[in-house]
């Protein structure tokens, strides 16, 4: 059998957003801290936490506490057991299968993503995508726009094109267009983010926008 050359490019993924929806991430968080919240006081508060996710409440795990009359603090708890718990996400089928594909046509496949490292390594797991290698703001003390983790992959494996893949043109995109990378929008009807073209820097634009994962394969 024949193996196929690879594309020398790298293609760098940003993770929530782009690979999955945000939004089931913190479904599930919602509803393992409101599964705590009913074995240690009783109280069942999972449709009046999602409604007010749903609505818009910022600060819906405060206001669990002043429902059941608790002290404020008990939120930052709360925090951490939405932080720490594992996720009940997965990866569409187009985005695992388009993932598969890429993987067999290029040199390297990663993802750069900000966040906590024990919360977006547990994403990660649920992912299934540990094979992946992953570059997490806070092993790297650096967030995006800051170029330190382009730089470090771009010092590691030498390509003829980069690829950063992300969803949020505040800060996904400002660093690897400033150095010269390939950067992909993914369009999403859910996101977390503001997807106008328009907010941020100049150069916080993505190169092009696509409507899913597998209009990648198109462009590499």
């Amino acid at each position: 059998m024949v193996e196929l050359k690879k594309i020398n490019s790298v293609v760098v993924f940003d993770l929530d957003d782009t690979l999955y929806q945000e939004f089931n991430y913190q479904t599930s968080g919602i509803r393992a801290v409101a599964k705590e919240l009913d074995r240690l006081y009783g109280k069942d508060l999972l449709e009046i936490l999602l409604r007010w996710r749903n609505e818009g409440v910022k600060d819906i795990f405060g206001e669990a506490c002043r429902l059941l009359r608790l002290p404020p603090e008990v939120k930052y708890s709360l925090l951490w057991v939405y932080r720490l718990h594992d996720p009940d996400i997965a990866l569409d089928d187009d985005v695992e299968k388009t993932l598969s594909i890429i993987q067999t046509m290029v040199q390297r496949v990663m993802i750069l993503t900000d966040g906590r490292s024990i919360t977006q390594r547990k994403k990660i797991q649920s992912l299934g995508l540990s094979n992946i290698d992953i570059y997490i703001s806070e092993e790297y003390q650096s967030e995006k726009p800051a170029t330190e983790r382009f730089h470090i992959i771009m010092k590691n494996y030498t390509a003829d094109a980069y690829y950063y893949i992300g969803d949020n043109p505040q800060k996904d995109f400002i660093a690897p267009n400033a150095l010269g990378w390939v950067t992909v929008g993914v369009r999403g009807d859910n996101t977390i983010h503001n997807q106008s073209e328009m907010m941020g820097a100049p150069m916080a634009a993505p190169s092009i926008w696509i409507n899913s994962i597998s209009e990648l394969l198109k462009i590499l």
